[in-house]
C-alpha cells in the first residue's frame, strides 16, 4: 500500500456514505504520485514551501528579521508573476508570513544548547495497523536535561482554512509516533516539546494536550475505521 498522509486521514473522518466507501478505496489502492515540475508558474513544487521553509528558519536561528527578508522577497515575486494562481501562491505565502511575526516559536523549544537533527526519508513511513502513515517533521532537535538526552520536534501542517484542534492532535499523535519508533532507544522523548502547529492560523497542539485528555487521540480509531469499510 502506498503510504497516506495525515491530511487524507482527515478528508477521511469528513466524508459519510458512499463517499467515504469511495475514498477508503482510493486510499487503499493509491499509487505513487510521478515526479511534477517544480517550476512555480506551471504549478508544480509545494504550495506552502516559502513561508514553510522561513518559519523552520527562524525557529532555529530565532531571528524574526527573516520574516521580513522573504515577505520582500515573495512581493517582488507576486509583481513579477503573470499567471493569477501564481500571484495567489506568494500572497498566501506572505499572510502567513505576516501572521507569524507576532507568533512565539520559542515557546516550542527549551532555553538549552540544543542540537538540530537530520530526518531521513525511510524513518518519515510510519505504520500503523497495517497502514503506511507519512510522517514529515519539519524541525528535529535533541538537548540535555537533568542529565538525560531528549528529543523535540515540530511539525508544521499548512492548508488553507486550516486545522480544528482535534485535527491538529492527528498531526501531534503521529509525530510522537514517529518519534518514539525512530528514537527512542537513544533518546527520552519529549512530550511538551511535540508540537503541530497550523500556519494558517498560528494553532498549536503538544503532545501534552492529548496526554492530559484536552485533544482526543483519533489515530487508532479512524485506521479502524478504515480497514472496515
Amino acid at each position: 500500500m502506498e503510504k497516506i498522509t495525515i491530511k487524507e486521514l482527515i478528508e477521511f473522518r469528513e466524508k459519510s456514505g458512499v463517499r467515504k466507501k469511495n475514498f477508503a478505496n482510493k486510499l487503499k489502492t493509491k499509487k505513487p504520485k510521478e515526479k511534477v515540475s517544480t517550476d512555480e508558474e506551471n504549478g508544480g513544487g509545494d504550495y506552502w514551501v516559502s513561508c514553510t521553509s522561513c518559519i523552520q528558519r527562524v525557529f532555529k536561528s530565532g531571528s524574526k528579521d527573516e520574516y521580513d527578508d522573504k515577505i520582500e522577497d515573495l512581493q517582488a515575486r507576486y509583481q513579477n508573476a503573470q499567471l493569477k494562481h501564481v500571484k495567489d501562491r506568494h500572497q498566501s505565502n506572505i499572510d502567513i508570513l505576516m501572521r507569524f511575526k507576532d507568533f512565539e516559536l520559542d515557546q516550542f523549544k527549551p532555553h538549552v544548547d540544543l542540537r538540530y537533527e537530520k530526518i531521513s526519508r525511510q524513518s518519515m513511513v510510519v505504520p500503523v495497523d497495517g497502514i503506511p502513515l507519512y510522517v514529515a517533521p519539519g524541525v528535529l532537535f535533541s538537548f540535555e536535561q537533568n542529565g538525560k538526552q531528549h528529543l523535540g520536534a515540530v511539525w508544521l501542517t499548512p492548508k488553507k482554512g486550516g486545522y480544528t484542534k482535534d485535527e491538529l492532535g492527528m498531526f501531534c499523535e503521529m509525530l510522537y509516533r514517529f518519534m518514539v519508533k525512530n528514537y527512542s532507544d537513544t533518546y527520552q522523548i519529549s512530550e511538551e516539546y511535540c508540537v503541530a502547529i497550523d500556519t494558517f492560523n498560528a494553532r498549536s497542539v503538544r503532545y501534552t494536550e492529548l496526554v492530559s485528555g484536552n485533544i482526543p487521540y483519533l489515530i487508532d480509531s479512524t485506521l479502524k475505521e478504515l480497514n472496515q469499510v
